[in-house]
């Protein structure tokens, strides 16, 4: 054998060694961009979470401020509406724990339905998106640059 053979003998199975881990390199590659794509989506989505519900917590403050403003008018309405007790005609005075049990009732309707009707936009928000996580891995590239695209958009 002469040296040139050997030398292209000695070439050819280094590349034989080299090319299935230029070619592990490369699905590793493939996988990283995959998975930063995947996380960079992911931290869109819990951005836009975050800040939902930043915006949230000044309305809900303000709604139990005036819930708090409303107890207070029924009560100072309550005490007024009670004068010493021979003074009322029959059947005018209202029991304090009535009135109490009352605002209570509606207090918490007005508090129940404020939370559903925020909550709703948000549960409809993570269906959609357990629905696209679970199809992620089946989408191709160009769906998931518009996925990305309109996520950045909203």
């Amino acid at each position: 054998m002469n040296p040139a053979s050997a030398q292209h003998a000695a070439l050819r199975i280094l590349l034989e060694d080299v090319d299935p881990l230029l070619q592990r390199a490369e699905e590793a590659a493939q996988s990283l961009t995959k998975v930063r794509e995947e996380l960079s989506a992911d931290l869109t989505t819990l951005g836009s979470l975050v800040q939902q519900s930043l915006d949230a917590q000044p309305l809900m403050l303000e709604a139990g401020r005036k819930l708090s403003g409303s107890a207070a008018r029924i009560e100072a309405a309550i005490e007024r509406s009670n004068p010493p007790a021979n003074s009322a005609p029959n059947g005018i005075r209202i029991p304090v724990w009535v009135a109490c049990s009352l605002s209570a009732t509606l207090s918490a309707a007005l508090v129940t339905g404020t939370v559903w009707l925020g909550s709703r936009d948000v549960l409809e928000q993570a269906r959609i998106g357990r629905a696209l996580m679970s199809a992620w891995p089946s989408l191709d590239a160009a769906t998931r640059i518009k996925v990305h695209e309109l996520i950045g958009r909203s």
